[in-house]
């Protein structure tokens, strides 16, 4: 054929599919299913990393704990800070007061007030004494507009404005207190804290500074550096990410299953193709209508399936994957995951499955065309 047949070469091959409508239906919606499914893991594992990752790039360099022998212990805040500062490279102390408390039937993080901590998205306005800031997923653990708080002491607080939904990544189930309410509810002292959160001059030195920090306090501490956190989680990630590849494994037999039914279905159109050789066609036109068809069954198919995918995982919030991925059995957060990078994953997935299918109808149809029309219709038999 001239190159000038290349135009109605590719509406042959569309109207090829036409001719089997429920094949090619069948054949696009397993296309779709399983890029849904390679995608939205892939896409799963992106965004929880690429968010936490935001976050924690946001943390204090260095956090000081307290420890004894039965483990955490409140810290005196200001003796606490003056130790701290006198270790060269540190630049900037806070104490912290947080906890965790019971509440409707789940637990919650409570944290007192702290504007430098404000989560992004988020007003600084102090809770007034018996008032509370609520995550966006307590509302519904509300009882007339009241939260009860149990701890070292039960505390009952009125809800006012609710936090940023923006922050649901880190403040989902969080409450924000005035500080004498956070320490009244945890059974700490007034001069009593957490930990202390630290910044140093440079950030990349931190890990290095463990020990001057160790032996500036009069008792025996727990120090956690960003990149720790940030390496915990990433360990954290990699577990759980390859726990989600077990969702893969049913995703691969079926493309496995696709792929032989199309080298399967190639090779039974031997006679068609000894036919369209006999009108003219050479192998090279043989190929490309093969691979026309097939590509106008499985671009759509694979965009449906990516585009079905990224929505199930960053529009409308992600809502499914709390208790579905995360085990979160109460009030489940409305994630919204950091979606850059997303496109790139997108493509990784269509790769993965375009390519074997593309392969399954190929490489039959190059490895029949380069027969003669008659051994194709005998079989390859001597008369």
């Amino acid at each position: 054929m001239n190159r000038r047949w290349l135009p109605d070469l590719a509406l042959w091959a569309a109207r090829d599919l036409l001719r089997h409508p429920a094949e090619a239906m069948l054949t696009g919606l397993c296309l779709a299913a399983l890029t849904t499914v390679l995608a939205m893991v892939l896409l799963l594992q992106h965004g929880l990393t690429a968010t936490a990752r935001l976050w924690l790039s946001q943390s204090p360099a260095l956090v000081v704990r307290r420890l004894d022998a039965l483990g955490w212990k409140p810290l005196p805040a200001a003796a606490g800070l003056a130790a701290a500062r006198q270790v060269p490279g540190v630049i900037d102390g806070r104490a912290r007061v947080w906890g965790t408390a019971a509440a409707g039937g789940g637990t919650v993080m409570v944290v007192a007030f702290d504007p430098s901590a404000a989560p992004a998205g988020t007003d600084c306005a102090e809770p007034a004494r018996g008032c509370a800031r609520v995550g966006p997923g307590l509302t519904g653990a509300l009882e007339n507009g009241r939260l009860t708080l149990r701890a070292a002491q039960e505390l009952a607080l009125e809800a006012v404005e609710p936090l940023d939904a923006a922050a649901s990544p880190v403040a989902h189930d969080l409450v924000w207190l005035n500080a004498a309410d956070a320490r009244r509810l945890l059974g700490l002292k007034p001069d009593e804290a957490s930990d202390l959160a630290l910044e140093v001059f440079h950030p990349e030195e931190a890990e290095a500074m463990g020990a001057d920090l160790t032996a500036a306090f009069p008792w025996p501490v727990h120090i956690t550096t960003r990149a720790e956190a940030m390496g915990r989680y990433s360990q954290a990630a990699a577990r759980r990410g390859g726990l989600m590849v077990i969702v893969l494994v049913p995703a691969a037999i079926a493309m496995g299953l696709l792929v032989a039914y199309q080298v399967r279905e190639g090779m039974g159109r031997r006679r068609e193709i000894a036919l369209l050789k006999a009108l003219g066609w050479s192998s090279t036109d043989v190929v490309r209508w093969r691979l026309y068809r097939a590509l106008a069954l499985a671009l759509p198919a694979v965009a449906l399936g990516a585009l079905a995918a990224w929505m199930g995982v960053f529009w409308p919030g992600g809502g499914w994957i709390g208790p579905w991925l995360l085990g979160w059995d109460n009030w489940p957060p409305t994630l919204r995951l950091v979606s850059t990078g997303s496109l790139l994953e997108l493509v990784h997935a269509g790769i993965l499955v375009l390519a074997p299918f593309l392969a399954a109808v190929v490489v039959p149809a190059a490895a029949g065309s380069v027969h003669a029309p008659l051994e194709l219709l005998t079989g390859g038999a001597r008369r």
